[in-house]
């Protein structure tokens, strides 16, 4: 059964905050998620994967990110040569 590829064209919708981007130059993955809020704060989860497609990205490191700051990263990654994708299909 083949799989169903979105088109690259289209932007990706970020559905409950998680988003992804990719800088194909240095093979990586990002994805940003939203993580479990505390009292005083938001926060966001950053996974990174090491990715040289066709292959499957490959879990590299894990951390969280407070989510005024993960909105900061985003926006600069972006401004630096990362853009936007869908989730990899697994």
């Amino acid at each position: 059964m083949p799989l169903l590829r979105p088109d690259p064209k289209r932007q990706p919708e970020q559905h409950g905050g998680e988003g992804w981007l990719v800088h194909e130059a240095q093979q990586l993955l990002i994805q940003f998620k939203p993580d479990t809020p505390t009292v005083q704060s938001r926060w966001v989860s950053l996974r990174t994967f090491k990715w040289a497609p066709p292959q499957l990205p490959v879990p590299h490191s894990q951390r969280r990110m407070l989510r005024n700051n993960a909105i900061e990263a985003w926006n600069t990654m972006l401004q630096s040569g990362w853009r936007r994708c869908h989730p990899p299909v697994r």
